[in-house]
């Protein structure tokens, strides 16, 4: 399996922050700064899971689905602090790719089975948010030259035969 580039990582941090908190690094939280402006030269391992800087912020997928290597990075937006850069490694055409998405964390069901109108309508409204700015930050990562599940799927509807 081939290593993820850091060089690769930190523009693709760079990007969803730079779109999560349209009103700069100064608006993000604290323990997640250090994710804004990744230096070139900064080990990868400083933000792998396990280490400090990637407390409760890092999430080794293997750990979840066995078998499933990857990372989500829990970055969040600025109007909702769960939305995660996925970065996993995907076959495409018998080859390892690195495939970066933004997994947007709220399919889940709210603890309250019947919420009033007011909740229900603002649920809505956040889900259309993070909808719109998961499609923003994939867009961005697919123009700089990231492979995101959209352009993979244009690839391979384009592949020949």
């Amino acid at each position: 399996m081939q290593a993820l580039v850091a060089q690769d990582f930190a523009q693709a941090c760079r990007i969803f922050m730079e779109l999560a908190y349209p009103g700069g690094c100064e608006t993000v939280p604290e323990r997640l700064r250090p994710y804004c402006d990744i230096a070139v030269e900064s080990p990868l391992e400083d933000f792998n899971p396990g280490a400090p800087l990637s407390t409760s912020v890092a999430l080794d997928l293997s750990t979840l689905a066995p078998g499933t290597p990857g990372y989500a990075f829990r970055l969040g937006s600025a109007n909702y602090p769960h939305l995660k850069l996925r970065i996993q490694i995907m076959d495409f055409h018998q080859r390892d790719v690195w495939v970066y998405s933004v997994d947007t964390h709220d399919r889940f069901h709210r603890a309250i089975e019947h919420p009033d109108a007011e909740e229900a309508e603002a649920w809505k409204q956040l889900i259309e948010q993070n909808r719109n700015l998961k499609h923003q930050i994939e867009e961005a990562l697919a123009l700089a030259g990231f492979l995101t599940p959209k352009s993979l799927l244009t690839l391979d509807l384009t592949a020949p035969a």
